[in-house]
Order: structure tokens, then sequence, then C-alpha cells
């Protein structure tokens, strides 16, 4: 269950509110089968190729959440994946439902752009955002390689009808103020709020990408190509027939190309990924009319984790966007922060504690997040956790400054 906490000063006096925004009682249930394709070759001694299926679904009730917002529905079922592949000597293919990550950061990934975000539950466990998979087609193929590199593969991503990031909706735990700020001025007949424009062309609104892979010397090297929709939309504007300002979310196409690379040095990690995103779509600041301007935009990410003693972990990740010719279009020409996240573990490992978070080195505000887990047997795992926010209320992470919440959740896998 999360519990949010909103706070106000009145003459003085600290006022202290608390509801639950969700109550989320969830059955998930997966699985998944293989078998064999065909026999193995007597000339080169290859094996028969695998054919797997994998499913994953869940079935919520959560009357919480419905009594805030149409976000949710008080009962719920969702398939999250399903799909078939097929594993080859040297093909492996993926038909069907199904998350692709793409990158080497640790939760920053700017190349990460296949699966959009769950609008419902951004945050997941506060340590990560939550992605839904999307209908797709991969093939991965092994190519020959020289020395001294010990695999190099090329992945291919279609995604024939791309799925977007949906608003939030009213009143919901995490929508953003921009857009509650946008329905108050609705609601009060200064403008109209046009449905949201997602894609609805086969294969012309898809998604594609390309991700060359290879590994030498200890090193893990990626170059990747994306084209397709842009996940989170932006706004537009335009005069109706009444003269009266129409605002529309729309999902122009974007290009993305990234290297990344990570390197494993005894108990830690190195990684990191550069991307450089031309004419990408971005929102105008300060301006009476909401509109867009494509601008290229470079991001960056380069990351180090290690695992001291037996169990206690740090992660420390920097990160950064620059925009070359900015010129006054999103009123920051450059913006970087630090992700962070350190834990132990005690009482036989079954205990894990822990602190994560982010924190805006250029006015972003910060979120931070203390949290602890218990396994009980096998079976039974209790989680707490605690999320606040801090910073100015026009920014990324301050504009959730009275959205604070803890978190309690038992699970039980069998």
């Amino acid at each position: 269950m999360d519990i949010s906490r909103c706070h106000s000063a009145l003459l003085g006096k600290l006022e202290l509110r608390f509801w639950a925004f969700s109550a989320r009682q969830r059955l998930w249930l997966e699985g998944g089968t293989a078998f064999t394709l065909g026999a193995a070759s007597e000339d080169d001694g290859a094996g028969p190729a695998t054919a797997r299926v994998f499913f994953s679904g869940s079935v919520d009730y959560d009357a919480a959440a419905a009594d805030l917002s149409s976000d949710h529905d008080e009962l719920s079922a969702m398939l999250h994946e399903a799909y078939l592949s097929v594993e080859g000597r040297s093909v492996d293919l993926a038909l069907g439902k199904k998350m692709v990550r793409w990158g080497t950061g640790d939760g920053v990934n700017p190349v990460d752009l296949i699966n959009p975000q769950d609008h419902r539950d951004p945050l997941a466990s506060g340590r990560s955002d939550n992605r839904l998979a999307v209908f797709l087609l991969q093939g991965i193929v092994s190519l020959p390689v020289p020395e001294p590199v010990q695999e190099l593969t090329l992945e291919a991503v279609a995604v024939p009808l791309a799925e977007v990031s949906t608003l939030n909706a009213a009143d919901s735990a995490w929508e953003p103020l921009a857009l509650q700020n946008i329905r108050a001025a609705e609601q009060q007949g200064l403008l109209s709020l046009a449905d949201q424009e997602k894609p609805e062309r086969w294969f012309k609104d898809g998604k594609y990408g390309l991700r060359l892979a290879a590994t030498t010397g200890g090193w893990d090297l990626g170059l990747t190509a994306y084209s397709g929709m842009k996940n989170v939309p932006v706004f537009t504007g335009a005069l109706d027939a009444d003269n009266r300002l129409r605002i529309t979310p729309v999902h122009p196409r974007i290009n993305a190309f990234g290297v990344s690379f990570a390197k494993g040095i005894h108990r830690s990690t190195l990684r990191g990924e550069l991307a450089l995103k031309p004419r990408y779509p971005m929102q105008k600041e300060g301006t009476l009319v909401p509109g867009y301007s494509r601008r290229s935009l470079i991001e960056g990410v380069v990351g180090f984790d290690r695992t001291f003693a037996l169990n206690r972990y740090l992660n420390l990740q920097y990160f950064a966007e620059y925009v070359p010719e900015d010129n006054g279009v999103t009123g920051r020409g450059y913006s970087d922060g630090l992700t962070f996240e350190c834990s132990d573990l005690f009482f036989n490992d079954d205990l894990k504690l822990g602190i994560s978070g982010v924190v805006g080195f250029s006015g972003q505000g910060w979120a931070v997040q203390p949290y602890g887990e218990y396994h009980i047997g096998d079976n039974w795992l209790l989680a707490a956790s605690l999320f606040l926010f801090h910073g100015d209320e026009s920014e990324r992470y301050g504009q959730f400054a009275d959205r604070d919440f803890v978190s309690l959740r038992l699970r039980y896998s069998f």
C-alpha cells in the first residue's frame, strides 16, 4: 500500500494529511515452455534450434486508486509479456509482446526508446521506472569475429505500430504540474485540451532500431540507431473556430544514435552512454501559444558501481543533457545531475537496507528513497520505503514536493 503525504503551513503550524493513493493487490502469473525444432546436424555438429514460449500477466484489485482518478480501474487484468522465441546456432528470433532494454546505464539510458513508460506507476519501486512491453519483431544475428573480438552481434527490432506513454488522468498521483495547469485553465473556459494524438498508421508510425554489440578484452561495446515516435508527448497550440486556444498532445518522429560501453574490474563496473538526437522536438518555454522547436540534443551518462567486502554496494551515475543551439527555447541549454544507490545485507542476507535517489545540479530538485527488504523464508518478501521530493514546484522533481509517500509491500511467491 502506498500512502501519500501532503504538507502545508497554516498560521505557523504544519498540517499533515495522509491518504492512500494505491492499495493494490496483485496476482502475478508467468510461465513458459521450450521445445526443440529439427535434429542435430551430423556435418557440422550444430545442435537443433530451440523454440520457447513465455508469458507473464497480472490481475489487480485497487479500490483506492480508482477513487482518486481514472488512471486505474478497480479490477483489471493485464498481459505484460507474451512472445515466441526461436534460438538457432547463429540467429535468434522473437515475435510477440516483449520488453527490450537497450543501454549499459543503470536506470538512465538515453537510447532506451523501444518501450514506453507506464504513466500509472512511473516510479515503480522508486529505484527505477516502469516500462510497458510492446508488440515487436526482434532478430539477433551472431557475426563472425576476428581476433581480439570474442563476440559480435547485430540486433534489429521492429515495432509495426508504436505504443507511447499516455498522459496521466486528472487528479492522479503523478499528474505533472504543467498538465494540471492546462486542465485548470480548461475548466475555466480559457482553452480546450484535445485528445492525445497517438500513432495510428501501421509501419509508418512504427519504431525501428539497430544495435551492434561487441565484446573484446573485457569491454562490452555497443552502437545503436533508432527511428520512431517520441514516447513522451509535446504540446502544440492553435486557435479554433471560436478563437479559443486548443492544445493538442502529439508524438513527433525522432532519430537517435548512441554508443555505450561497460567494463568489469574486479568487483566493480564502469559503464557509460552517449547519444545524439538530431532535430529533437523540445517544448518551447515562455510562449503564449504552446509549441515545440527542433534542436539537436546530446545526452550522456557515466556510472560506477562496486561491491565492497561481501554485500556492501555503491552505485553512482552522472548524467547530463546539452542543447548546443538552445537559443532560449527550453530555458536551459545544459543540465546535469547524479543518481545514487548504496545498500548492505544483514541477518544472513535476509535483510537488505539501502538508500537511493537522484539529485539535479541544474535546479531540477531532488528525490530520495530509503528502503528495506526482508525475505521471510523462500516465499515471503516484506518491503518498505519512504520516498521524498524537494525543489521548486516548476522543476522536474520539485513539482512532486507535496507527494512524498510511504510504500509497504508484502509478496508471496510460489
